[in-house]
């Protein structure tokens, strides 16, 4: 058994994640549909998103934030109204 004090957590993600409080829209449907949503934290390969309520969302769909690119994103996972989602790579 491993002391757990002195161990470094693991981050499965592998990127840093910073504390973000913006506002962003999951947008779907070809554009026909969007969500409003605020970051709640991001790093260069993903980002926690947080609904008003628990939103059943698809598989794929683009985060639009004001005065940054939009992204495609991958949902990873569900949680109530916590949603983690993954950035799709250029080449998918």
């Amino acid at each position: 058994m491993t002391d757990d004090s002195t161990s470094q957590p693991s981050n499965r993600r592998g990127n840093d994640r910073r504390t973000a409080l913006k506002s962003a829209r999951v947008v779907y449907n070809n554009g026909k549909s969007s969500i409003p949503c605020r970051i709640r934290n991001i790093s260069d390969g993903g980002a926690k998103l947080e609904f008003g309520t628990a939103q059943l969302l698809p598989h794929k769909f683009e985060l639009h934030v004001q005065g940054m690119p939009v992204r495609q994103c991958d949902l990873r996972w569900a949680k109530d109204n916590l949603v983690g989602v993954q950035f799709a790579t250029e080449q998918e």
